[in-house]
């Protein structure tokens, strides 16, 4: 009732048959593409083709016979006497939820608008959702569908010359992430993407904008941490009913918070003895002066300098500590394998192995005297300790906090922790960010990250509208406004011109033009009565 009358809004459902595609640098070789594995197994994916225009192979028989039933009027394809030619662009939309909701039905409203506005068509991917189908299941759904896009995008009413991400919240998430698994594949990138505030580090860490957030009416932020850690495999599966009886509807709200206070704690505290550490390890020769200093935020430095080590006893190091000490390279991450090593303090990886009991004495001093002497601290990181017996917590992982659960660090989950080389990867990005969102410094650091890198990055912080605007498209000027912005950055993508905006109240903002010519310079920053 609210939106755009379309011509095609098709559900359709993606076999789960693997198929080949050509590599980006060499067409003559190509490379498998596997169907969705993870957790339940090959499935299909569900997407949804939305276009304004019935255009040539919308209503072939073979995209017919993908087709699904959502209800008696679910199919809105109206038929003409001529079909519109292919367009030269297409788009590739990833919607929102935080991993745990919504679906492209509930995006149907301004993704309709955009199909009318931009003239293409939109391909809305319907991934599974957490917690019954926590991470990598979501990346792997939405990559597969992307390159069934690129593969059949004459079926789609496109020659796919112009290929646009576009994804808010959990969805801009993903479309990073999707792009740095093409690159890992070898396959074609999109021409750029499109993210509404978007997610980009998965951890309830403490910054000014969560914190600032912490009663926010739309997006709490234990709210926010509880889909996060749905997302990431943590959540309690089995929660017991008498407990949450007896809590009752306030204890419960006071427990969340509680512990999601805990991990606020551990988070800031870490990050901050990252940043007072810095002045020890900097070379005397290189400090940068004290103003410089206390301008860089605490994020910004834990992302450039390596976490410190303990000078204790090798046995409180973790794995990752130990993987640190034989030098500052990162091991090689896995798009497919989420094998990282666990930070929990609460599991002990160095206890004895049954039997050696006896031994546990000398063994410990043994190993005290040879780190006073600093003999085995060298070859730390090609071998582990002697008597290292590495077992598995009773409890699992699904009982560790977000916090210190390892997994949040894969930068397939979290793509501002990726390193310089994954994120050079990376397609022109343009963020569209709003003031009163718990993930604003997200956006900000992860634009930071990319305009270091020299990569073609631009920023939008729009004022006074919270996460989650473009659902609200229809509900006041300020939301049409920031939801024509959005529209106008995925245009720039598909043709490389930038039409006016209506002014659009915003935070000072900047853009980078280096190594590309798809990156606008954005505006200086405009604003508008009430």
């Amino acid at each position: 009732m609210v939106s755009a009358t379309v011509r095609v809004c098709r559900a359709l459902s993606l076999p789960p048959q693997a198929f080949e595609l050509p590599l980006a640098n060499n067409p003559q070789l190509n490379v498998t593409i596997s169907p969705p594995v993870a957790h339940t197994g090959p499935g299909p994916v569900l997407v949804r083709l939305i276009s304004y225009d019935l255009r040539e192979g919308q209503d072939s028989e073979e995209l017919n016979i993908l087709a699904r039933s959502e209800g008696p009027r679910t199919l809105e394809l109206w038929p003409r006497t001529h079909h519109a030619p292919r367009s030269k662009s297409l788009v590739i939309h990833i919607h929102g939820g935080g991993f745990v909701a919504q679906t492209s039905k509930s995006h149907e409203p301004y993704l309709k608008s955009w199909a009318q506005e931009l003239g293409v068509p939109i391909l809305s991917i319907d991934y599974s959702l957490a917690p019954e189908a926590p991470f990598p299941r979501a990346l792997e759904e939405c990559f597969y569908a992307y390159c069934w896009a690129l593969k059949n995008c004459h079926l789609l009413g496109s020659t796919g010359e112009r290929v646009c991400l576009a994804g808010d919240s959990a969805g801009g998430n993903l479309c990073f992430t999707v792009s740095l698994r093409a690159a890992a594949y070898g396959v074609r990138m999109p021409d750029g993407i499109m993210a509404a505030y978007p997610a980009t580090m998965l951890q309830a860490s403490a910054s000014p904008s969560r914190l600032m957030s912490l009663m926010d009416p739309l997006l709490p932020l234990s709210v926010l941490s509880k889909c996060l850690s749905a997302y990431a495999g943590v959540e309690p599966e089995v929660q017991e009913a008498q407990e949450q009886q007896a809590l009752g509807v306030m204890g419960l709200v006071k427990r969340d918070t509680a512990l999601l206070f805990r991990d606020l704690r551990l988070g800031a505290s870490s990050w901050l003895n990252t940043f007072l550490e810095l002045g020890g390890r900097r070379p005397a020769d290189k400090s940068p002066p004290a103003t410089e200093t206390m301008r860089r935020s605490v994020s910004e430095a834990a992302l450039q300098e390596p976490p410190s080590l303990p000078k204790d006893s090798t046995k409180s190091l973790t794995l990752q500590d130990l993987s640190l000490v034989g030098g500052p390279t990162p091991p090689v991450l896995s798009s497919s394998e989420e094998t990282l090593p666990s930070a929990s303090q609460e599991v002990s990886f160095f206890l004895p192995p049954s039997g050696a009991e006896d031994n546990a004495t000398e063994e410990n001093e043994d190993e005290e005297e040879e780190e006073e002497s600093g003999e085995n601290v060298g070859h730390l990181g090609s071998a582990f300790p002697h008597g290292f017996q590495p077992r598995r917590s009773s409890q699992g992982r699904a009982n560790l906090s977000l916090q210190m659960s390892p997994i949040v660090k894969n930068p397939f989950m979290s793509p501002l922790l990726a390193p310089d080389s994954m994120l050079q990867s990376l397609p022109p990005v343009h963020i569209v960010a709003c003031a009163l969102d718990p993930m604003l410094d997200d956006s900000v650091m992860f634009a930071r990250r990319l305009r270091g890198l020299g990569r073609p990055v631009s920023l939008r912080v729009v004022e006074d509208l919270p996460h989650g605007f473009l659902s609200l498209a229809a509900l006041c000027r300020e939301t049409r406004q920031a939801t024509t912005l959005c529209v106008e950055r995925i245009r720039f993508i598909l043709t490389g011109t930038e039409m006016q905006t209506p002014a659009v109240p915003t935070k000072p903002q900047w853009s980078e033009q280096s190594q590309t010519k798809h990156c606008p310079q954005t505006p200086a920053s405009t604003t508008s009565s009430p």
